[in-house]
């Protein structure tokens, strides 16, 4: 994302995200030389090649109060993390979430799959994930088209339809920081675009306790290519 691959965001979007991290005292404490330290090492990353993906401690986790998302773009590296402020029901199926990042870009997400994006640049005005999100509920193996509306950067936008198949590899063991989650491994295989050229593949670990999506690798984009998604805390 722009608003993450220009500057050093991660570590401060984590921070304000962490509870009464504004104040002196915790600026004082043990958690916050912890991220500052990880701000130190973000920064020499940054002066030697890609910005660095930030790890996730146990005593971040433990300080951090409310929903939070992070966001690994793997073309340009680095991190950010997202709060959590909107949820909304409609027609379809699933809710909607709107996530805000540290300097107020969005992603939209319907039970975990990405349906649009504000201020990253090539942004994806919607999306039909509607096959997709009814997979992941039943975890069952389905074909469908998935439809995603591009941004061109000016005022006209491109249609993508993709062709895809999505199935169920099974249940793996994968972490969470410091938590140990079953998930079913879901992956969708599309093939499409506007030249009928084009080939993505999203990936999603749907924990079988609750059916939240902790862990997911999906195409935002032509222009910014694949993000992995990491539910912190719900």
């Amino acid at each position: 994302m722009m608003w993450m691959l220009n500057r050093l965001v991660g570590v401060a979007a984590l921070a304000g995200i962490l509870a009464g991290c504004s104040s002196q005292r915790n600026v004082e404490s043990g958690l916050s030389a912890d991220l500052f330290g990880a701000a130190r090492e973000v920064i020499t990353a940054r002066r030697t090649g890609p910005p660095q993906v930030t790890v996730v401690t146990s005593e971040m986790l433990a300080q951090t109060t409310t929903a939070a998302l992070q966001v690994n773009p793997e073309a340009k590296g680095g991190s950010d993390f997202l709060r959590r402020i909107a949820a909304r029901n409609d027609s379809l199926p699933g809710t909607v979430e709107v996530w805000k990042s540290s300097d107020n870009a969005q992603v939209f997400l319907r039970n975990g799959v990405v349906v649009g994006t504000r201020g990253i640049g090539g942004d994806i005005i919607a999306a039909d994930a509607n096959v997709t999100v009814s997979v992941l509920q039943n975890r069952t193996a389905q074909r469908g088209v998935r439809v995603y509306t591009v941004s061109d950067g000016d005022a006209t936008s491109t249609i993508y339809t993709f062709q895809c198949s999505i199935e169920n590899l099974g249940a793996e063991k994968i972490s969470i920081v410091n938590l140990a989650v079953v998930a079913d491994h879901i992956v969708e295989n599309c093939a499409g675009g506007p030249a009928a050229q084009e080939r993505i593949r999203n990936e999603y670990w749907v924990q079988q306790s609750n059916g939240l999506v902790r862990k997911s690798r999906q195409w935002v984009g032509p222009r910014t290519g694949y993000f992995e998604f990491i539910l912190l805390k719900n």
